[in-house]
């Protein structure tokens, strides 16, 4: 069980994820390569709870029918993935959490990688997600 601290670069959104980490990822999707500028999104999955202690920049972005996105509409950070049908399942950029360091399980929906991105071999590929929680929930 992990229970960490997070903010967005200009600090107007801050939160705490308490729950496990179930893998340390780059997503390559074509959600995540739009949402960030055309790079992988780099998360820490988790199965527990998303707690807001200031979220008056938090916008969030119904990306599918499935989950839905947040970002700060001050600086425009990319912080979380969180699914619709079971919010306790979540991600949170790497970046949101400035004092932790994490190492990548995998390399996840690498085959939608846009052809100017070239994966690293520091963890294994995948062409799907392979979370037997997103599985249920994606």
């Amino acid at each position: 069980m992990s229970e960490l601290s997070g903010q967005c670069l200009c600090g107007a959104v801050t939160f705490t994820v308490a729950g496990d980490i179930n893998r340390v990822s780059a997503c390559y999707c074509g959600q995540c390569r739009a949402q960030n500028g055309g790079g992988a999104f780099h998360g820490a999955e988790f199965q527990g709870e998303l707690t807001l202690t200031q979220s008056e920049a938090l916008k969030w972005y119904a990306s599918s029918k499935k989950a839905r996105r947040g970002f700060c509409t001050e600086c425009g950070s990319s912080l979380f993935w969180q699914s619709n049908a079971n919010p306790a399942y979540f991600d949170v950029s790497l970046g949101a959490f400035p004092n932790e360091e994490f190492e990548l399980d995998a390399h996840i929906f690498v085959d939608n990688k846009a052809n100017y991105q070239s994966p690293p071999k520091n963890a294994p590929h995948f062409i799907e997600s392979t979370s037997p929680l997103s599985q249920e929930t994606l």
